[in-house]
């Protein structure tokens, strides 16, 4: 205590003071430690909240990435002069027609995906909402819900053809929206242009090789030999360049033999024909 403070009231009156103040400086202090306290533990509950979302999503992430990456698949192919019949885990069921090939997973999770790598399908599609069944063929993806349509794609055809014999499906290049198609609607995708002209067709015409008919209908040479060769397990051997312009119409039914067949050609084509064991040789006059 300053020496010429010498009044002993004035001295407790003093000390008093100090007193009052440093309490209320060690209830700030207090105050301010409560205050970052709390903060300290609100955001430490926030981070733990973070961190176990951010966990949670990368156990879903996993999980889901090794289901589709662990997916096994079945592929099956129709050989030439046969007609098979396949019944997916869901018994939708497809049609695959001769010389053609289809890929689809052993367990659908959440779309049902099916890949025809090669040739020409039926599929009468089971209802599922919860799981769209999606034919992909190259660049063109044919989603539906419950339906029935036929797909031809053949690597030797410059076309994609999607007809619809029930119901509706919708027709993408990759992520571009070609049409929605509804029942006895046909949509023709040409490969080299990337153009797609619908038109309106009897399904039921299209849709009859799955009993052993076929109609080809103003269909170039290509297509009819592509068919023929398919159906009898011949091969075909012409001068492509010949035939070039060459468009037709033709139907043959199961009874039919391969002479028959080209005895039908014969009549509505110009043409010369040969067999010499599994092949058949073609030639005649261009068409104008």
């Amino acid at each position: 205590m300053p020496s010429s403070i010498d009044n002993d009231e004035d001295r407790k009156l003093i000390k008093n003071e100090i007193y009052q103040r440093l309490q209320q400086s060690i209830g700030q202090q207090h105050s301010t430690k409560g205050k970052v306290f709390t903060l300290f533990a609100t955001f430490r509950y926030q981070a733990a909240a973070v961190l176990v979302g951010i966990c949670t999503l990368s156990l879903i992430a996993y999980i889901y990435q090794k289901q589709h990456l662990n997916t096994e698949y079945i592929t099956v192919q129709a050989p030439k002069g046969k007609v098979l019949e396949v019944f997916l885990p869901d018994q939708s069921k497809i049609t695959l027609n001769a010389a053609s090939t289809i890929k689809y997973p052993t367990k659908f999770i959440d779309t049902r995906d099916i890949y025809l790598e090669e040739g020409e399908a039926y599929f009468d599609v089971a209802h599922d909402e919860s799981k769209p069944f999606i034919v992909h063929t190259g660049a063109i993806h044919t989603k539906v819900l419950g339906t029935a349509f036929n797909i031809k794609s053949y690597k030797a055809l410059p076309n994609i053809t999607v007809t619809v014999a029930r119901g509706k499906v919708q027709v993408n290049e990759n992520s571009k929206n070609l049409d929605v198609l509804t029942i006895d609607k046909q949509l023709t995708f040409n490969k080299a242009d990337h153009r797609a002209i619908t038109q309106n067709i009897k399904a039921s015409s299209i849709v009859s090789w799955t009993h052993g008919d076929f109609n080809l209908n103003g269909v170039y040479f290509n297509e009819i030999m592509l068919a023929i060769a398919n159906r009898f397990k011949v091969k075909m051997i012409y001068d492509a360049k010949v035939f070039r312009n060459c468009e037709n119409s033709i139907r043959f039914t199961h009874k039919q033999s391969l002479t028959d067949v080209l005895q039908v050609l014969k009549t509505i084509q110009p043409i010369k024909y040969t067999l010499k064991n599994d092949s058949v040789f073609i030639s005649g006059k261009p068409c104008q």
